[in-house]
C-alpha cells in the first residue's frame, strides 16, 4: 500500500503544482466565406450569383446579406432569401437582401441568386455581399465580396 502523502507527491509537477496531462486544445471555429460573387445583365435586369462555403469547421446560423445597388427593385429572390426593409413611402426599393442558410458543415457550399432591375443612370453600380455565422470565424477577411456591374 502506498502512503497517501507519497501518492500526492507523485502527482505533483516540478514546482509543486499539479501535473496536468497535455492534450490538444479544441477550438470552436468555422471559416465561412464568399467563394464567388458574379453579376450579369440579362433581359433588362441584373443577376447576382453567390457561392458561400465553409473551409473549416461547422458554421451555425449562417446568413448572407447582399447589398444592392442604389435605386434597384427586386425582381427574383433565391430560396431562403427575403427582401430587407424598404425606404419610407417607396416599398419597391430595398437596400439589401438577407439569405438564411442555416448550418454549413465542413466543405459544404450553397449557391443562390438575386435578380434586380437595372440601377438608374448616374448611381452606384455595385453589389456587395457579406457572410456571417454564430460560430467564431478565424478568417473574417474572406467573408466579404464586392462586384461592379458590367
Amino acid at each position: 500500500m502506498i502512503p497517501h502523502k507519497l501518492l500526492l507527491l507523485a502527482c505533483m509537477g516540478a514546482a509543486g503544482q499539479p501535473a496536468l496531462a497535455q492534450s490538444p486544445q479544441l477550438v470552436w471555429q468555422a471559416d465561412v466565406q464568399i467563394k464567388t460573387l458574379t453579376v450579369s445583365e440579362t433581359s433588362g435586369g441584373l443577376t447576382a450569383k453567390l457561392v458561400v462555403l465553409t473551409e473549416l469547421g461547422e458554421a451555425m446560423a449562417v446568413k448572407v446579406e447582399v447589398m444592392l445597388p442604389v435605386g434597384v427593385g427586386i425582381v427574383l429572390l433565391g430560396s431562403g432569401c427575403v427582401a430587407g426593409p424598404s425606404a419610407p413611402g417607396v416599398p419597391s426599393l430595398r437596400a439589401r437582401v438577407i439569405c438564411t442558410i442555416g448550418t454549413l458543415r465542413p466543405h459544404d457550399l450553397r449557391e443562390f441568386s438575386v435578380t434586380t432591375t437595372v440601377p438608374p443612370a448616374g448611381t452606384s453600380r455595385r453589389f456587395g455581399a457579406i457572410a456571417t455565422s454564430d460560430t467564431p470565424d478565424p478568417k473574417p477577411g474572406n467573408n466579404f465580396a464586392e462586384r461592379v456591374i458590367p
